[in-house]
């Protein structure tokens, strides 16, 4: 039986990496497989990781669009063996919905990679909310803190070299805009609530 898996980590866990690497060992197989991609995510359109070489298409999906009906049409026109979902924290809590529909109605798994919190305090965004809720198996990409050996569990934005907890969930998919340095960085909680001074940061 088919299920819905939501794989979720911190930033620069290697998320995409896995989502690749699955990807290929499915078309390896000769297997079909289509990727997902929210178009909220501008960066580019193929889903690409600095941990793999190759990239790989995607399609685009917007934030109204009935993700049901596009599987329903793609799994038609292309007899799907599995759908992966890149940056699945984007998609809204009835795109979330509806993917699990598609997975009971065709029998098809569906797999989506993502972000559960965002850099706000206390948030997480929509898509991951909904996906903790609906997915039959979720698991934990892991990484590192970037200040310590403690798993990451949080994501931390500096703007300018300040710690951000407020603002909009889905700001930025580049690391400059407006003349502004965004980074976001990997934390345990510890990290998040305390960030190091920048310099200090620079230093580990």
């Amino acid at each position: 039986m088919a299920k819905l898996y939501f794989r979720y980590g911190a930033m620069n866990s290697g998320k995409t990496a896995n989502l690749l690497m699955v990807a290929d060992n499915y078309i390896k197989q000769g297997r079909r497989v289509v990727i997902l991609k929210p178009a909220k995510d501008t960066r580019w359109e193929m889903v690409k990781s600095r941990a793999i070489a190759e990239a790989l298409p995607a399609e685009s999906v917007h934030e109204k669009q009935d993700l049901f009906e596009l599987i329903t049409r793609l799994n038609a026109e292309k007899k799907l063996d599995a759908v992966l979902v890149e940056e699945a924290q984007f998609l809204s809590a009835t795109q979330v919905r509806q993917l699990a529909l598609a997975v009971d109605a065709l029998n098809l798994p569906v797999l989506c990679y993502g972000l559960r919190c965002s850099f706000m305090d206390g948030v997480l965004f929509e898509g991951s909310a909904a996906l903790m809720y609906w997915a039959d198996t979720i698991e934990e990409v892991k990484t590192v803190c970037q200040f310590c050996k403690s798993k990451a569990t949080k994501n931390l934005l500096r703007i300018n070299g300040k710690a951000q907890y407020t603002g909009e969930s889905d700001v930025v998919m580049g690391d400059v805009e407006d003349g502004a340095e965004k980074i976001f960085t990997p934390v345990c909680r510890k990290h998040y609530l305390h960030p190091p001074p920048p310099a200090e940061a620079s230093r580990v």
